[in-house]
């Protein structure tokens, strides 16, 4: 296929404009609740990386609180007791959690008149010099809607120190909630009966960031329940064993578990994880674990303070289903721990005198362990001013690991400064805290989610179907490793468009990998609806089921059965200019005229078993029925991967002409001309005198030229060709298509009009300007062809 297309300078006809918008599209087909792995680490959703997170109000009870660090978000965030922003305690000296606060808003304008006297309590925090560390930023979309748009200059001086906190950042601009967004509507519509939300960045009001973050909470609570709705407990490899020492639906259940030998060797790609059903009234919990490396890591506060926590500890996750309204810990409850070692040494509260923090205090078992602890509440319901609350029992066995409550409100109770649960605490209701928030607690116990993925959950959940199926597929160029060739990846299942610039020394080429399941595979590709489907050549050394994941690379797009070579013109653009008088002395001299050509081809990828029930070997020639009945077991992965490039030249629009002073009447001009063709197809580019030519001059003398002659010469590399042109001359070819076309091409164009050979009355003193019609010819057809 090929075209002739011609762009003009300098003609006054409208030249249509043709444009392609590539956009880029992904759909997840699986119905994980929280963001890929390939987005983060979210196995908490949008609230894994705060201290406390509602998606309703959290209210600050400051009045016993002498301590408060970390990382909190609400759509309301207030203070109850108010004064606290000049009781002389300064908060959050960790700076290194800013945004501290994430917020909708700050309700110190709201009409309810309790609302609004705490919210103007926090106003009045965030506005005292010295309560917050002058490094914490804050985001509160009201606040800095009305320091941008409403305050007037008295009140922005009166509000100098809430200012300064104020981040340039929306809740929706924060990288916690842009990572989350598209698995938090998914899990509206969800949690909806189909219903949309709309989340734009740009609005003052962010509620529905928070409705749909109340959507996610309550489906990734959900989900982790559905772990255990048909068996008590659950393991994944690096468990050897969990044993029941006393009945899980009892008041007092224990469990030990037992970890693999090698663990600690995998525990980076494959952590144990335990997840286990309280499906009673637990008052007190005794779990122990055996065979544990009891290496500890140091969570520095940014003030010199560290605070240990264990490194290798297992991922324990319990759904407490059988607590509906109330907490059933109470005073003398104990979260109990023992930790046996490699060695067999014991280790308990009592028996630990090994482990202490930078300050000085022990670190206790439940400390060192609360990190990789979750207590998911998915059936625990509270109204009004009710509160789930964690913080009473033995103080020697505190309450341990962060807390998920996707239907009540969580509270931090003021029970003493020494007596607090380890954990974070995420609701999709209220939060309450009104204790201490001590770098321990918002350090060592905040739930290590750097360590686990979603891949791993995805791979213990009991209610899919266990069959090897493909993760990710990438498109890049060059070595697939920095930062400017590093292309798209999709998830597996998904669609998606990759659209990138042709470089001809780093073809375009694919990379996946395959969650193995532990079961043999193999990989198909299918280009372009080819009724075909062709076996992936993948990689003995890479081939591993013993793995959780195997990586190939496919080499070159080019080189795949199937393959498009073919090119579109997606746009013809020139920017029509207005009619030149060529005695005015123009400023635009030069200009571009180019198309973008694209090269499309669309890759659909699957993985699928060797072989059927029946035992049969499934053959590329098998793959396009088997899917006819398998298609949802063994979802296809769509990458539709789109290369553009330019052929373009940079031209001289006018040409000047200046008088030679030591030659009569000789009138010289020279202009470089610039070819780019990033697909190297044949072009040709010609010249010619434009009608303009035959303007009278703006003074009323003749014109440069009527059918006068102009020399001109141009220069390709180091060939030099001489030319005659005139008004009435056909277009001449500067460069041939016949000529080896390569990525860029410079020609010196020199252009000398003689009065001595014009029938013009050329005059000295006047710069003469020759406007010229250029046409650029490309093929749709690379050199490869």
């Amino acid at each position: 296929m090929k075209k002739r297309q011609q762009l003009a300078v300098m003609l006054l006809a409208l030249i249509s404009l043709f444009s392609g918008v590539f956009c880029q599209l992904s759909a997840k087909a699986d119905t994980l609740p929280f963001p890929d792995s390939s987005v983060g680490n979210y196995v908490f959703g949008v609230g894994s990386y705060y201290n406390a997170f509602a998606a309703g109000k959290l209210t600050i009870g400051g009045s016993p609180i002498s301590t408060l660090e970390g990382r909190y978000a609400a759509n309301q965030i207030v203070e109850r007791d108010g004064g606290i922003d000049n009781n002389g305690i300064e908060w959050n000296k960790l700076s290194q959690f800013s945004p501290v606060y994430v917020a909708n808003e700050i309700p110190y304008d709201a009409t309810d008149s309790t609302l609004k006297s705490q919210g103007q309590n926090m106003f009045d925090i965030l506005n005292h010099a010295g309560k917050l560390a002058t490094d914490d930023t804050v985001v509160a979309n009201n606040l800095r809607h009305q320091a941008a748009d409403v305050w007037t200059s008295s009140q922005k001086t009166s509000y100098q120190t809430l200012i300064s906190h104020l981040a340039a950042a929306n809740v929706g601009d924060v990288t916690y909630f842009k990572d989350n967004q598209a698995s938090m509507l998914a899990d509206y519509a969800q949690e909806n009966d189909g219903a949309s939300l709309t989340l734009d960045a740009d609005a003052t009001d962010a509620t529905n960031y928070f409705k749909a973050a109340a959507a996610q909470i309550k489906r990734i609570s959900s989900y982790y329940n559905s772990f255990t709705t048909k068996q008590a407990t659950i393991a994944n490899g690096g468990v050897t064993g969990v044993t029941a020492n006393s009945d899980l639906s009892g008041s007092s259940p224990s469990v030990t578990i037992t970890l693999a030998d090698n663990y600690k060797s995998v525990f980076d790609t494959e952590p144990p994880m335990v997840f286990l059903n309280f499906s009673g009234k637990p008052s007190s919990v005794k779990i122990n674990i055996k065979n544990m490396a009891t290496d500890t890591a140091s969570s520095a506060s940014g003030d010199d303070q560290a605070y240990a926590t264990y490194r290798y500890a297992p991922y324990i996750f319990v759904n407490w289903t059988g607590v509906t309204t109330s907490m059933p810990f109470s005073w003398g409850s104990a979260y109990e721990f023992s930790v046996t070692d490699t060695t067999g040494k014991v280790i308990t509260n009592n028996q630990n005198d090994t482990v202490t923090n930078s300050d000085g205090t022990k670190a206790t078992v439940n400390q060192l362990l609360s990190s990789h602890i979750l207590n998911n509440f998915p059936n625990a319901t509270t109204t009004g001013d009710n509160y789930l609350t964690a913080d009473q029992g033995d103080s020697n066995n505190l309450f341990t690991g962060s807390i998920m409550a996707p239907n009540a409100s969580i509270k931090v109770s003021n029970v003493g400064s020494s007596q607090y649960f380890y954990g974070n605490v995420i609701s999709g209701k209220n939060v309450l805290v009104e204790n201490n928030m001590l770098p321990a607690r918002v350090m060592a116990s905040s739930f290590d989610v750097a360590h686990i993925s979603s891949d791993v959950i995805d791979q213990l959940d009991p209610n899919q179907v266990r069959v090897p199926k493909l993760k990710t597929v990438t498109a890049y160029q060059g070595d697939g490793t920095s930062a400017d060739t590093t292309g798209k990846t999709t998830a597996g299942g998904g669609t998606a468009t990759d659209t990138r610039t042709v470089t001809a020394t780093k073809p375009l080429k694919l990379k996946t990998t395959v969650t193995t399941n532990k079961a043999d595979y193999q990989l198909f590709y299918q280009l372009n609806d080819s009724s075909t489907w062709q076996a992936a050549p993948l990689a003995s050394d890479n081939y591993d089921i013993t793995q959780t994941t195997n990586t190939f690379e496919l080499g070159a797009v080019k080189d795949l059965t199937g393959f498009k070579s073919a090119l579109a013109a997606t746009d013809d653009q020139v920017t029509e200019s207005s009619a030149v008088d060529p005695t005015a002395h123009a400023t635009q001299l030069t200009k571009a005229i180019y198309a973008t050509l694209a090269q499309t081809n669309q890759v659909k990828l699957v993985v699928l078993p060797k072989t059927m029930t029946n035992g049969d070997q499934i053959e590329a020639s098998d793959v396009a029925d088997f899917l006819k009945t398998n298609a949802t077991t063994y979802p296809t992965t769509t990458l539709k991967v789109v290369t553009t490039g330019q052929v373009k030249a940079t031209i001289p629009n006018v040409f000047k002409l200046n008088e030679v002073t030591d030659q009569a009447l000789i009138y010289s001009g020279q202009q470089t001309v610039t070819l780019t063709n990033d697909w190297q197809v044949p072009v040709s580019l010609s010249l010619q005198a434009d009608a303009d030519l035959n303007q009278t001059l703006a003074d009323g003398a003749l014109p440069v030229a009527d059918n006068s002659i102009m020399t001109y010469q141009y220069q390709i590399g180091d060939t030099a060709t001489s030319k005659e042109m005139s008004l009435n001359d056909d277009s001449t070819d500067l460069l041939s298509k016949t000529t080896t076309p390569t990525t860029s091409t410079q020609l010196t164009l020199a252009m000398q009009v003689d009065a001595n050979r014009s029938s013009a009355n050329i005059q000295r003193g006047h710069t003469y300007q020759v406007p010229l019609r250029w046409t650029l010819n490309y093929d749709l057809t690379t050199t490869d062809d």
